[in-house]
């Protein structure tokens, strides 16, 4: 088979609706398997990555066609936790499928959740909140009065770094909750932790970069083109996709 060959074409979406075809997240592995929200749907699959086999697979309000695809999974230590529209948060045995538990949350619109040690910490459009992944139980909600639609939260040294959509970047406590510093950021993003440094793109145009600890600002980069995708860390080296190319950048 020649390199960059089609292997194989997982389960297949429906017919495009009125709005065209349906927006797709991104898959997860973990231990040998895809975890995978299936676009245009209401249901979360577990694939076999060696035939895209469907070895499991959910689905939340099998009969309202309104409700929302599920977001970016997040898997951890045999558990799957899912989020969706509206109001969803969900944990399933990541092996068979099983239900473990499910809570229906105040807020309508729910963002990727981010699974650690000390529970799961889910982002609302309002506010941000640390669940039990024990039995999804509220441990703390902290409301940042956000208008948050297309968010991810990063979480690293016991710290929760989360966008509010509306010109903060936030450094919150994972135990608490409470605000460790908060610095001027505008637009969505889904941020990255590396070398005791948190990396943002500001707006789809802006890489900044901001010490873990105090959010003091270490450099902003702006590239000749824009979009900016999230940046991705290597080896010393910042990876971006910026239109039709790839920028690596490197420490001046």
């Amino acid at each position: 088979m020649s390199v960059g060959g089609e292997r194989w074409t997982g389960p297949q979406s429906p017919t495009p609706g009125f709005f065209g075809p349906a927006e797709s997240t991104t898959p997860v592995t973990a231990n040998g398997t895809i975890y995978t929200a299936l676009p245009g749907t209401n249901s979360i699959v577990a694939l076999n990555p060696n035939s895209g086999e469907i070895l499991w697979q959910q689905t939340h309000h099998k009969d309202e066609a309104v409700s929302g695809t599920y977001n970016r999974p997040a898997v951890d230590d045999g558990l799957v936790f899912v989020t969706a529209w509206p109001q969803e948060a969900t944990a399933y045995r990541a092996d068979t499928g099983e239900q473990h538990w499910h809570r229906e949350l105040e807020e309508m619109t729910v963002l990727p959740p981010v699974a650690t040690d000390e529970g799961v910490v889910i982002q609302t459009r309002e506010s941000v909140q640390l669940r039990t992944r024990s039995d999804g139980a509220l441990l703390w909600e902290r409301n940042l009065d956000g208008n948050v639609t297309d968010s991810t939260p990063a979480v690293a040294n016991g710290t929760i770094f989360v966008a509010d959509e509306r010109e903060s970047l936030h450094a919150l406590s994972l135990a608490t909750g409470e605000t460790r510093w908060t610095v001027p950021f505008d637009g969505k993003t889904t941020p990255v932790v590396a070398d005791g440094r948190v990396y943002a793109v500001d707006s789809l145009w802006a890489l900044e970069a901001f010490d873990v600890a105090t959010g003091e600002k270490q450099f902003e980069y702006h590239p000749s083109e824009v979009p900016l995708s999230p940046p991705m860390v290597g080896d010393g080296m910042l990876y971006l996709a910026n239109r039709g190319r790839v920028l690596a950048l490197e420490e001046a």
